[in-house]
């Protein structure tokens, strides 16, 4: 691999121009594939093997227009308008008319209708509605019509609210002010790492390069797949952080070389032999703990894995090729434009000594650094898994507007309700009724839903069957009315459910509306989800064999990913531990080096599991955050930390490692191979960490909770695992296993270089000698 790395440097210096233009070639082909064709960021809209996807799979056979991408949208009275005015409640159901009228709307809520669900009272109106296809076919085109169907409703002063999908199309990841800071940032990093303006700006140049291209890639990739909104904000914190490390890695060493006399496309060789060669193992290390996201049995979440590795793995493909080409077409001037008063490499000293002082107190460095991580980890232990809702965004992101003012006006479990969906045994047969009309009442949730069915005389021509509504042909079936009824009469005694609806029955089909208690992202509201799976439910569906009953909606459906989330954890944790066990034992050739690395990875990753669990969960200094309430962290947050700082941890293993180990080899002496290998990358580390951690930093502004999450764990992460673990904990254990860091069958111990002879003495100096 060093052979390959130090040739391929040296090419890039020779062909500096074809790589310049190579690069150009794909940051234009990537930009017009991302600009041109690139697609709409949205969440997953089926759930293989879990109960609600099972609910819409059955609510598909007889409401088939009630399985669509759903949207909420909430008509707020302001001191121009209230919908308790007749001139203005006019406007609103206008509104909601336009709604139904929209082709791209399969069913809508009408509370102005009786039997047609929806909420009204003297200051707000909600209804729901369903697009028809699927979340990846909602765009912007469906969000301009629906601000052109409400606008009657605008124009008389009324406040107008989106929730749902609606919401998340308004809130598309977008680029801002707070992610310069933190590029802003870490130049200063580099600035003070390398004293030279011209070299602090080349891995910021590279890193910038590489995230174009992954960006543009990232956002064509949504138009042929689904891809969730938090995939390019990940992606961009760990690639630009990521990129601007590994160039950093190799300038230094690109530097050093020259400073050891090099020329230009020799030092651009030795340097992409040793630090490219860690930058290999320290990127495919992060690479494939990433993608063991897929294990996750969530394809979302494998699919934001893969958008991140990509991102990894084009910063790598950067710092191999471009940043070769620019170092040879810089050549010896890059310490040119020096920063005043700036001597970086004096902290060599100082952390040499640093490193000796650790080595001479082993122990009691061991103990405490661990009992630092342990005591930073003990939040972990309460740590609960919430769901993603309306109700835990940003006060300054529309759908939590829209949560609050149902939650003021209805209750907050009307914002989210449940949805039962049942289905009796037996060949249906199409039995023309006799003057029965099924209306709809109102659904929500991820798949649609509920309402009453009621025979009724036939409507005037302006109440006609609404779009999307049941199939007048399909005579309710006895059993599943009954079903149905029992269903209702059992979950309304329920606690902590407000109400349940009338039963909508078409054929053997037939569905409920529940309503919680409580706000979507309260525990007890995952409680109540449970029982009434568990009991409740189970207890309809054994007494009627055969019957299929199963509970959907938005909560339940992240409860369901936040159950296979759990199941899978352990098999993703060991994945990835495995894998990047392998790779360490690769680079190394070490059996006691990797586990104690993935050991001490651990560690790490439990201590930022507890700070991120204080801060969120039990709400310490959450305010600073832009969160206004405490909240449970979401089920999947821990399993994408997880991966990502695994393989960042490695990345600062891998660069601290390889020079002790390059040391070891040489001297064949443990105790000062490590103190040479803290001299010689500590301060290199700590500018790394400091740039990602700034990077990082950076995303926490961010309106969306679950970017904040990520952010501040990831920092957090580096933060410990840069000073804690490897200036502290790792150097520790080293020296107190002495050899056995290094242990393989088969291989000895290196010899260490015979001392230098002492110079003859002079002549003179020698008869001086034997004379006295």
């Amino acid at each position: 691999m060093a052979r390959f790395l130090d040739a391929l440097g040296r090419l890039c210096v020779r062909r500096r121009r074809a790589v310049f233009e190579l690069w150009a070639v794909v940051m234009l082909g990537a930009g017009v594939l991302g600009i041109v064709y690139g697609g709409m960021f949205v969440q997953q809209s089926t759930l293989p093997g879990t109960e609600t996807q099972r609910a819409i799979d059955t609510l598909s056979q007889d409401f088939p227009a009630m399985t669509g991408p759903t949207a909420t949208v909430v008509f707020h009275e302001t001191p121009q308008a209230a919908p308790a005015d007749w001139r203005v409640a006019l406007t609103i159901g206008r509104s909601i008319e336009n709604i139904g009228k929209m082709k791209r709307v399969a069913f809508v809520e009408n509370p102005y209708v009786p039997g047609m669900g929806g909420l009204k009272d003297d200051n707000a109106v909600v209804v729901r509605l369903n697009f028809t296809g699927t979340m990846s076919e909602v765009g912007h085109a469906d969000l301009d019509a629906l601000n052109r169907a409400v606008e009657p409703a605008r124009m008389a002063g009324v406040e107008v609210k989106f929730g749902g999908i609606v919401a998340m199309i308004l809130n598309q990841p977008k680029g801002g002010p707070q992610e310069g800071v933190g590029i802003a940032l870490a130049l200063v990093v580099l600035l003070l790492a390398f004293g030279s303006y011209l070299a602090a700006g080349i891995p910021i140049l590279v890193s910038m390069c590489g995230m174009a291209v992954a960006y543009s890639l990232i956002h064509f990739s949504a138009s042929l797949f689904q891809i969730a909104p938090t995939a390019p904000m990940v992606a961009a914190m760990l690639g630009i952080g990521a990129g601007i490390d590994y160039a950093l890695f190799i300038v230094t060493r690109y530097r050093q070389q020259l400073a050891e006399g090099d020329d230009v496309e020799t030092a651009v060789g030795h340097a992409m032999a040793h630090s490219g060669h860690a930058v290999v193992f320290a990127g495919g290390t992060v690479v494939f703990a990433i993608c063991g996201l897929f294990l996750s049995g969530i394809e979302f979440i494998g699919r934001i894995g893969i958008a991140t590795a990509l991102a990894v793995a084009i910063m790598v493909a950067a710092a191999l090729t471009l940043l070769p080409a620019i170092l040879g077409a810089l050549g010896d001037r890059i310490d040119r434009y020096r920063l005043p008063r700036v001597r970086p490499d004096r902290s060599s000293r100082r952390w040499t000594a640093w490193g000796r002082h650790v080595d001479r107190h082993a122990w009691p460095y061991a103990i405490v650094a661990t009992l630092v991580l342990l005591a930073l980890s003990v939040p972990t232990l309460s740590l609960r898994f919430g769901v993603m809702a309306d109700s835990m965004s940003s006060p300054k992101m529309e759908a939590r507007q829209a949560y609050e003012i149902v939650a003021r006006e209805f209750g907050a479990g009307h914002y989210s309700p449940f949805v039962i969906v049942a289905k009796v045994p037996g060949e249906e047969k199409r039995v023309k009724p006799k003057r029965v009309v099924p209306t709809v009442d109102g659904r929500e949730g991820l798949t649609g839903l509920t309402g009453p069915a009621v025979a009724e005389p036939s409507p005037p021509p302006r109440q006609a069957l609404p779009k999307g509504a049941p199939d007048p042909d399909k005579k309710p079936d006895k059993d599943a009315v009954l079903v149905a009824q029992e269903l209702q009469t059992r979950v309304s005694e329920v606690p902590g459910v407000v109400s349940v609806g009338e039963p909508v029955v078409t054929g053997k089909t037939a569905i409920l509306q529940v309503v919680p208690r409580d706000a979507p992202h309260a525990e007890s509201t995952t409680d109540l989800v449970h029982h009434l799976r568990d009991v409740e439910i189970r207890a309809v569906r054994d007494a009627n064999p055969g019957t299929e009953i199963y509970l959907g909606g938005e909560n339940p459906a992240i409860i369901d990913i936040a159950a296979t989330v759990g199941d899978r954890m352990l098999t993703v944790v060991v994945a990835v531990v495995v894998v990047a066990l392998l790779l360490l034992v690769i680079a190394f050739r070490s059996v006691v080096v990797p586990v104690k690395a993935a050991l001490m990875n651990l560690l790490s990753i439990g201590a930022s599991f507890g700070v991120v669990t204080a801060v969120f969960q039990w709400g310490w200094g959450i305010e600073l955050l832009g969160v206004d309430q405490a909240i449970p962290i979401m089920s999947f947050i821990p399993l994408f930390m997880f991966a990502l700082i695994f393989g960042l941890s490695m990345d600062y293993e891998v660069f601290l490692l390889s020079r002790i180990k390059e040391e070891y080899e040489r001297t064949g002496d443990p105790h000062e191979s490590v103190v040479t290998g803290i001299g010689a990358t500590a301060r290199l580390i700590t500018s790394a960490a400091l740039i990602m951690i700034f990077v990082f930093a950076s995303f926490v502004p961010q309106p969306d909770p679950m970017v904040k999450m990520m952010a501040l764990g990831l920092a957090v992460a580096v933060a410990m695992d840069a000073t804690i673990v490897r200036l502290v904990l790792v150097p520790a254990l080293m020296s107190l296993l002495g050899h056995a860091n290094w242990w393989w069958p088969g291989r000895s111990r290196p010899v260490p270089p015979p001392p230098e002879p002492e110079p003859e003495p002079a002549a003179e100096q020698l008869e001086l000698e034997l004379t006295t």
